[in-house]
């Protein structure tokens, strides 16, 4: 709710969420989740699963960093009630090798009092960023 007990936009939240997270500013990105958030990223992934409250998601986000850097282009939102998606256009770029994809992904955000509950995360083509892991001499990575 704002000031004026006007429910919050999601598509403002996630705006905002977006800016914080592209500014550095992650602490203040965290205020915007919910005690209890839950995240889901794909199963296949090094960092997929169910992710839970703050610190699961610092656990996520630490794994992530361990195989990839990343650079998002500027996101298209949209909102509708307590749910927005935002679509993202990523270059994820393997540590150990160099090697780089990038696709499209679609974050769906749920919503309560203004703040993020819940985040489901699609990329486009996880064996392309899989493949991003493999050296190309036939070793697979393992995780």
């Amino acid at each position: 709710m704002t000031a004026t007990g006007e429910p919050v936009a999601s598509e403002a939240v996630v705006e905002e969420l977006a800016r914080r997270f592209r500014s550095g500013d992650h602490d203040a990105a965290f205020a915007l989740f919910h005690p209890e958030i839950r995240l889901e990223q794909p199963a296949s992934l090094p960092h997929g699963g169910w992710h839970e409250g703050h610190d699961g998601i610092k656990a996520m986000s630490a794994t992530f960093a361990e195989y990839w850097d990343r650079t998002i282009d500027e996101p298209r939102i949209t909102g509708c009630g307590a749910t927005a998606l935002q679509v993202t256009r990523q270059t994820w770029t393997a540590r150990t090798t160099g090697r780089s994809a990038t696709v499209d992904v679609v974050e769906l955000f749920e919503l309560d009092d203004g703040l993020i509950t819940e985040v489901r995360v699609f990329q486009q083509d996880t064996h392309l960023l899989l493949g991003t892991l493999d050296a190309g001499d036939g070793a697979s990575a393992q995780w």
